[in-house]
């Protein structure tokens, strides 16, 4: 009779451990585990953050991350962001192109800008007793920016930017955010064309500049054989003098829109490039993890490459497109998950032959369709160990930590161990993989763009109808 009981207690007991609490605490208690160089971080009174990580690598890395982008862009300064890139470079007023290369090359340092949708990056790598010497060629370059650069380098920087080629992943990903977030800041283009950007004046990108480039919206972040007071002392010198923002009225959630943009052109070749996107979560989300686990359960596939062929593969939706009609029906595919402020975007890329279009579109809605019913231990284990090795995997380089610590701050106000991601990761299981993907993908809104030879391309009704999986 006791084992009769215990028997029929114990299903309840694993759904409820399953579907309520999980087993796994998500917050770590110590941030010093696993022996991770201790993340600490410092609000200077103008409001900038200073983060830093001491490790002893011979080579440092210093960045300044400011939270503006395409998305900080208004109808009045399209373009300024990806001006913003090119002018940083130009000199300043206290360092002249020739003079600001002649410091970098003489410390053999490497100096990058970097721009997207939410974040600008200016990031350097250095020796760590050039650390003071960085931070003030940073600082130069944001408290003293080349707007008057503009006049002479306005037509080569134009024209760079009409004549850059962007991969056609890029492209159709670029034009996703503008058919999803049409009307909102967020959907503006990051690769061009700029509307009106020649015509930009350097008013609008002062503008530009005093509204984002601002003491409360910058983070800068230090790693390598530095050590935090020293690097607090020197942000104090060449930023503190830099001014906080006045607070702005709160910006309305980007409207995410189920639409399709779709560029029809027969004559581009054989191959169809397609994207599908449903909303996602932005980074503050606590399904933001679970999310990125379900981008590597769906995975990837290039027909071809890799260790394991696809028509072997474990890999539930690489295998079916790999065998689909005997010879497979794509020639790569991606899901990906990006994470924004207020929102976000899952979805997938797919290129694929022109008589195969509705084939390849179809094996991935329905890869992702059976996210919310029928996804398995087996493959939330696989797609768990692909996001560690995505993450952690990479060797791990200064200017990787430099970065990452940044955008954590960015985006947490705090630095994220290693530890703790992986306890946050193991926390999800199937059962949450099913409950997050119902909640945001399962007969929901979906926003689609092609190009190329687009003649199979299945209606966007149709699409949306294989967003609901009906199980008789």
């Amino acid at each position: 009779m006791i084992s009769t009981l215990r028997q029929l207690r114990a299903p309840v007991h694993r759904a409820f451990i399953a579907r309520g609490a999980r087993p796994i605490s998500q917050v770590l208690a110590e941030p010093m585990a696993w022996n991770q160089p201790q993340g600490k971080v410092t609000v200077l009174p103008n409001g900038l953050k200073v983060a830093t990580k001491e490790t002893h690598s011979g080579i440092a890395s210093v960045g300044l991350f400011i939270d503006a982008g395409v998305r900080s862009e208004t109808p009045q300064t399209v373009g300024a962001t990806a001006m913003m890139e090119k002018l940083a470079l130009s000199g300043t007023s206290k360092r002249p192109k020739a003079k600001l290369e002649a410091q970098v090359e003489l410390m053999g340092a490497e100096l990058s800008v970097e721009t997207s949708r939410e974040r600008t990056a200016m990031t350097m790598s250095l020796m760590g007793s050039d650390i003071g010497k960085g931070i003030d060629i940073l600082g130069d370059i944001v408290t003293n920016p080349g707007i008057t650069n503009l006049a002479k380098d306005k037509e080569a920087i134009v024209r760079g930017l009409e004549d850059k080629e962007a991969p056609n992943k890029a492209v159709l990903l670029d034009r996703l955010h503008s058919c999803a977030f049409r009307d909102y800041s967020l959907g503006m283009s990051t690769i061009g064309p700029f509307e009106g950007i020649e015509t930009l004046s350097d008013a609008a990108i002062a503008k530009y500049l005093a509204d984002n480039y601002t003491a409360d919206k910058m983070v800068l972040a230090a790693t390598g054989p530095i050590k935090h007071e020293d690097v607090v002392k020197f942000a104090a010198a060449s930023l503190g003098g830099l001014k906080a923002g006045t607070p702005l009225p709160g910006a309305d959630k980007p409207y995410f829109c189920g639409a399709e943009l779709l560029y029809r052109n027969d004559e581009m070749g054989p191959i169809a490039h397609v994207s599908v996107a449903w909303e996602g979560v932005p980074y503050k989300s606590p399904d933001a993890v679970t999310f990125m686990v379900m981008k590597h359960i769906v995975g990837s596939y290039k027909k071809g490459a890799g260790v394991v062929p696809g028509t072997i593969s474990g890999n539930r939706v690489a295998n079916a497109v790999a065998n689909k009609m005997g010879v497979g029906c794509a020639e790569e595919f991606q899901a990906f998950s990006h994470n924004y402020k207020d929102t976000g975007m899952f979805g997938f890329y797919i290129a694929c032959d022109e008589v195969a279009v509705e084939h390849a579109i179809g094996e991935l809605m329905f890869g992702i369709n059976t996210l919310s019913f029928s996804v398995t231990d087996e493959e939330v284990a696989r797609g768990k160990r692909e996001l560690k090795l995505e993450l952690f995997g990479q060797g791990g380089s200064s200017m990787d930590s430099c970065k990452d610590l940044g955008n954590s701050i960015l985006s947490y106000g705090r630095s994220i161990p290693e530890a703790e991601m992986m306890l946050r990761i193991d926390a999800v299981d199937a059962e949450e993989v099913k409950r997050v993907a119902w909640q945001y993908l399962n007969d929901n809104e979906v926003s689609v763009t092609g190009l190329g030879p687009l003649h199979g391309m299945p209606q966007y009704v149709d699409l949306r109808r294989q967003t609901v999986m009906h199980r008789y």
